[in-house]
Formats: structure tokens, C-alpha cells, sequence
């Protein structure tokens, strides 16, 4: 029998925190939040979205909120920084404006550190910040709706493109273990406006944490945001996060993820196609070795005719670890005329891995056209036989197989600079494990 896990810590930390937390007008929505969370608990694999992942480690860590989040020692990026991006920082669940570069063309809209912009009645955030990301059904929403306070909000004029890449970095280098951060973000584009925005979560030591993060983003009529992700946390820590999108007419949204971090990670994507001539392309996947765990779920929800997406999943595993893909695509009964597809495929490196991949399909409409699948292998010994046959090391030739599978979801990526960043991750994916495994 799956016993619940005990959510009594994190109401007695709620309680001790609650008066600190931004935004005054929130206070309301963080407690109805925190008491749905101890109602329901954490989600278990009795549930069928959470069949394949299991939280009971997170109830076995009594996880705290970070002290002295800033620090003294400046952050080291490594190649984390991209050329030429706007940065907001935000180091172990606090702003960090020391290590933030940013500034926002006149009339182009808003871009703050989330706690500054509750605080800004002038925003009007009660309009639009919680709308997408409903908590009710979801546990882990809801207990980042009760302590929310590290991340972004970007609000994007109607018209306005924006130039310049915007990087936000998630860094933790916290020195008391087993803490927790729930960062919230918020994207409003819009109406035929533009923009770029790469999440970069980092750690810089062995300490366990968790980052429970949810992001809400609404794009407006012929407004086009790509929104890419590389999940790099330290391979002690935990990492869950939400993403809730709702389309306009003509809206177009790009995502990318890459996970190569934390020792277990869930990355959820949610897009809600709502306007005709809306479409989505959801791509990305994992790179995990040890006993890593990696959940990649999606919902494309398809409610209005002539709307588009496309799934592109490619995960690869070495050692004994574990990836999920579970992607689905609803068709509302009046979505005539929508366009779906889904792809997942993953490469094993070793007999220990597993995988676990769960297409579905819910069509309600007649004239549709859409499509799934999903395979399992190993690498090409053809390939690599050739491969080695002219003349480069075993250790080349699979660097070089892995590399031109991955491509297939980092080619989705169209600026060159932003592909680069998330093929640094790739890279060091990759020599860490050559090192580990000496082939």
C-alpha cells in the first residue's frame, strides 16, 4: 500500500514564513493554496500521470528555506553565460542584482525580479498571474503557489519584438543542505510581439536541494515566443517544474528543454491551443547516466479548428538509469482540421537503463490528422563500425552518433548562439560520462 507522504514540515514552514513572503495581496491565495497541497499531498504512483515517478524520496528530506541566499563569493557561470542576452539572476531563490545585466526599451513592457513586480500595484498582476497554472489538481503548483518568490516576470508590449535574448539563471550554491526554492515565473506576450527567453538552472556543489518551479506564459494574437531550458542542477538534487501555456489566435510557441542534471527531475509542459492558427512545437529530452530519473510530460490541448502542433522527445541513457516520456494530444470535438504529431525515441547505452514512454492520443474530432511514435534502441554498430573504420576512436565515433541524435530536438533551436548553449550542456554531458566509464 502507498502510504502519503507526511506534508506537516512543510505547513509548520509555511506558518514561519508566510508573513515575509512578497506581495500582500497574495497572502489569500498562499493560504487556500498551502491547505489544498496538505489535503491532497504529493502526487503517487497510484495516479496515472505520476505512474512511472515516485516522490517518496522528497518526503524523506526534511527541506528547509535557504539562509544567507545571496552569499559573499561571486558565482563562476563556466560557459553557463550567453553572448549578447539580457541576464537576471537568481541565486538560491533570491535576486541577485550583482550578477543580473538587464534593462528593459522604453515602452517595451516590464522585466523584474518576481518579488518586486507583486509589489508593484501598477502591474496588475492579480489579472493574470495564476490564471494558467491552476493548483487545484496539482500538488506541486499549489505548494509553489504558497511560497513563490524567486523568479521573473516579463510583460511584452503589444508590437514590440525583442532584440536581445533574455537569460534567466537559476543558480544554487547554498551552503546548508537539503533546502528548497520554488521559483515563479511569469511571461505575458503581447499581440504580434516577439521575444526569446532561455532558463539556465545550475548548482555548484553536492548539496541536496530541490527546485520546484512553475512558469505561466500567455501568447498573444500573432505573438511568437520561444522559451528554451537547460536543466543542469547537481546530481544530488531534485528537480519539478510546470509549465502552463495558453495560445492566442495566430500565437506561435517554441519550447526546447535539455536535462542532464539532478537526481530525479520532472519537466511538465501544458499548452492550450485556443485561437485558430495557433501552434506549438514541443521539443527536447535527457541525457542521464548513475541512477538518474528523468519525466518528461506533456498536454497539447487542441480546442478550436485549424491549430498545429509537433512533440520531438530524444533521451539518452546510460548505466542503470530511467527516462519517462509521456506525451499527449487532445482534440476538442470542434478542432476541426488540427494538425498533431508526436515523436519520442530513446538510445540506450547500457543493458541497465530503462525506459518508459506512454503516447496518447484523445480525438474527438473527425477531420484531423495525427500522428505518433516512439522506439527504443541501442546504437548503430553499422554506423559505429564504420565510423571507426575510418579511422576515428570508439570513444569519437559514439561521441559523434550521440551528438547527431540529440541534433534531431537541439536543431529546432534557430539562433546559433542559443543552440550552442544548450550543446554546451550535451558536451559536458558527454565528457563527464567518457571519463566515468573510460571508453
Amino acid at each position: 500500500m502507498i502510504q502519503k507522504i507526511d506534508t506537516t514540515h512543510f505547513m509548520d514552514q509555511f506558518e514561519d514564513a508566510k508573513a515575509a513572503l512578497p506581495g500582500p495581496w497574495l497572502s489569500e491565495r498562499r493560504l487556500a493554496a498551502m491547505r489544498n497541497f496538505d489535503a491532497h499531498g504529493f502526487p503517487t504512483t497510484r495516479e496515472e500521470d505520476w505512474k512511472y515517478t515516485n516522490l517518496s524520496r522528497l518526503g524523506k528530506t526534511m527541506f528547509e528555506t535557504p539562509k544567507d541566499p545571496l552569499g559573499a563569493v561571486p558565482i563562476d557561470f563556466g560557459d553557463a553565460l550567453i553572448e549578447g542576452a539580457q541576464r537576471l539572476v537568481i541565486r538560491n531563490g533570491a535576486y541577485d542584482p550583482l550578477s543580473s545585466s538587464f534593462e528593459m526599451p522604453t515602452n517595451a513592457g516590464v522585466f523584474s525580479e518576481f518579488s518586486a513586480a507583486v509589489e508593484d500595484p501598477s502591474l496588475k498582476l492579480n489579472e493574470c498571474l495564476g490564471n494558467m497554472a491552476s493548483y487545484e489538481e496539482a500538488p506541486l503548483v499549489a505548494l509553489n503557489t504558497a511560497f513563490m518568490e524567486g523568479g521573473f516576470v516579463l510583460m511584452i508590449s503589444k508590437g514590440v519584438t525583442i532584440d536581445r535574448p533574455i537569460q534567466i539563471i537559476h543558480f544554487v550554491d547554498c551552503p546548508n543542505t537539503d533546502f528548497v526554492v520554488h521559483p515563479r515565473n511569469l511571461i505575458v506576450a503581447g499581440d504580434d510581439s516577439g521575444v526569446e527567453v532561455i532558463e539556465t538552472y545550475l548548482g555548484s556543489n553536492n548539496s541536496r536541494y530541490w527546485t520546484n518551479a512553475v512558469t505561466e506564459i500567455r501568447v498573444g494574437q500573432n505573438a511568437i515566443v520561444s522559451h528554451l531550458k537547460r536543466q543542469s542542477e547537481t546530481k544530488h538534487a531534485y528537480h519539478t517544474a510546470c509549465t502552463q501555456v495558453y495560445l492566442d489566435q495566430g500565437a506561435d510557441y517554441r519550447s526546447v528543454a535539455i536535462a542532464t542534471g539532478a537526481e530525479l527531475s520532472r519537466n511538465e509542459i501544458s499548452v492550450v491551443l485556443d485561437g485558430s492558427g495557433a501552434k506549438c512545437m514541443l521539443a527536447g529530452g535527457s541525457l542521464i547516466r548513475g541512477n538518474q530519473h528523468c519525466d518528461n510530460t506533456t498536454k497539447v490541448d487542441h480546442r478550436v479548428p485549424d491549430t498545429a502542433s509537433r512533440q520531438v522527445f530524444r533521451n539518452v541513457l546510460d548505466d542503470k538509469s530511467r527516462s519517462v516520456f509521456q506525451g499527449g494530444i487532445i482534440v476538442r470535438p470542434n478542432a476541426q482540421k488540427t494538425d498533431g504529431s508526436q515523436s519520442s525515441r530513446s538510445l540506450l547505452l547500457a543493458p541497465g537503463a530503462q525506459v518508459n514512454t506512454k503516447p496518447e492520443l484523445k480525438i474527438f474530432a473527425d477531420d484531423v490528422k495525427c500522428a505518433h511514435g516512439a522506439t527504443v534502441g541501442e546504437l548503430d554498430q553499422d554506423a559505429l563500425f564504420y565510423l571507426q573504420s575510418r579511422g576515428l576512436p570508439v570513444k569519437e565515433a559514439k561521441s559523434l552518433l550521440i551528438e547527431a541524435f540529440v541534433n534531431e530536438t537541439l536543431g529546432e533551436v534557430r539562433d546559433d548562439i542559443l543552440r550552442g548553449h544548450l550543446f554546451d550542456a550535451v558536451v559536458g554531458w558527454m565528457n563527464v560520462t567518457d571519463e566515468s566509464n573510460g571508453s
